[in-house]
């Protein structure tokens, strides 16, 4: 049986978490997490969960529920994922994917994605551009080499050991996914031979807001974490000091050292490594006012910075990885007339919905995605979705070059 599933992507900030439950709400649907930082115990204020009494009953899975220094890789997400889909489907619920970790959600739903997910690090920390594994930096090539002949000796015997760039991808990509590359391209070439590679009938909203609007709505979250007042039970620095105090007792591990911890588990959370100088410099005993005051502002600013980067990346992702993903999908549904689909357009569909004005969202968001759901569900042809708004016509439409 085909299961059908909703997804809500976008960037950080534009609201993910208030439609996958009003969704939820009215259409008997379930959430699955689907953010790599929330899957952690803690920091739940950096990153941005929602809090439990503002679920409104609606029951989240895969939240909040691993140790702050394990790792998580794709490939557990999407096994752990697809076993929730199948329970809430069971159930004969409507699971509803809500996070902006975008290649979680490509990985899930298309398989033969998940090697390009791997090696492309879109990823929710705060690095500013593809994660680079540091211990591969200070190994020397036929070091490199020696290693990926022990996990992955088919990839190794096909590339040249002088071919260090060749040699990092594959190392990365088993660091990444936990499976040598050589059996995810044999699943590939597996799977390129059924008729889709499509794991369920799904429908997608992509919540979009104008970026001058989003970065100063960003900024602002920022601004209220440090505040104290988005909140109020508890503060950022509360959440930091109380995470940086379990590792000095012993009861919480850090992955690594310098950079490399970073790159692991909640460590890669926007807000952990942007303050971390502050935090070190007050925790030494610094009395000098100005000296922690110039640090919190640097902070702060590093962090906003961060954010907005990401929300950047998050976009791009969307744009030139995910949407032509669903182009040829759609494509080649079409070409097959596949009959067990009621209308090719009805098997994968995405829908850009304007979250710029906050003041709208009723009737720019929330309306129109619960009605297209229903649409969807039904059978009924949906809206044609560059018809929705502005953005949707440009974005949407493989015509034109959007800026």
């Amino acid at each position: 049986t085909t299961r059908t599933t909703v997804a809500v992507i976008g960037t950080t900030g534009v609201g993910k978490s208030q439609l996958g439950i009003e969704l939820s709400k009215a259409l008997y649907g379930e959430v699955i997490n689907a953010d790599s930082m929330q899957v952690y115990k803690g920091l739940d204020i950096i990153t941005n969960k929602v809090p439990e009494n503002e679920r409104e009953g609606v029951t989240h899975h895969l939240m909040e529920f691993l140790e702050p220094e394990d790792e998580y890789l794709v490939t557990q997400f999407v096994k752990d994922a697809a076993l929730k889909i199948e329970e809430i489907s069971e159930r004969k619920s409507l699971p509803v994917l809500v996070g902006g970790t975008n290649y979680y959600v490509q990985s899930l739903l298309w398989p033969m994605s998940l090697i390009s997910s791997a090696s492309d690090g879109e990823t929710s920390s705060s690095d500013e551009g593809d994660v680079v594994d540091k211990r591969f930096s200070t190994m020397d090539t036929p070091s490199l080499y020696k290693e990926l002949q022990r996990v992955d000796p088919t990839m190794a015997a096909k590339w040249h050991p002088g071919d260090r760039r060749k040699i990092e991808k594959s190392l990365k990509v088993f660091r990444d996914t936990g499976r040598p590359q050589s059996e995810i391209i044999k699943d590939q070439q597996q799977l390129a031979k059924t008729d889709i590679n499509l794991r369920y009938k799904t429908i997608i909203f992509w919540l979009y807001a104008d970026p001058p609007t989003l970065n100063q709505r960003l900024d602002e979250r920022v601004d209220k974490m440090i505040e104290l007042k988005y909140w109020p039970q508890t503060g950022l620095f509360d959440e930091l000091t109380s995470l940086r105090q379990k590792v000095v007792e012993g009861t919480v591990n850090t992955p690594g050292k310098d950079l490399e911890k970073y790159q692991r588990g909640i460590w890669q959370a926007i807000g952990y490594k942007e303050f971390d100088e502050y935090l070190t410099t007050f925790e030494t005993g610094e009395k000098d006012s100005t000296i922690l005051k110039a640090l919190k502002e640097q902070s702060v600013e590093r962090m906003k910075v961060a954010t907005r980067r990401y929300a950047k990346r998050q976009v791009q992702w969307i744009r030139n990885k995910l949407l032509p993903t669903i182009w040829n999908t759609q494509d080649t549904i079409k070409e097959l007339s596949i009959p067990s689909i009621i209308h090719p357009s009805k098997s994968i569909a995405i829908y850009l919905l304007d979250a710029t004005d906050l003041s709208k969202w009723n009737e720019n968001v929330k309306d129109v995605a619960i009605q297209v759901t229903r649409d969807f569900l039904t059978g009924k042809d949906p809206v044609n979705p560059e018809s929705v708004n502005s953005f949707a016509s440009t974005f949407l439409s493989r015509q034109k070059d959007a800026e």
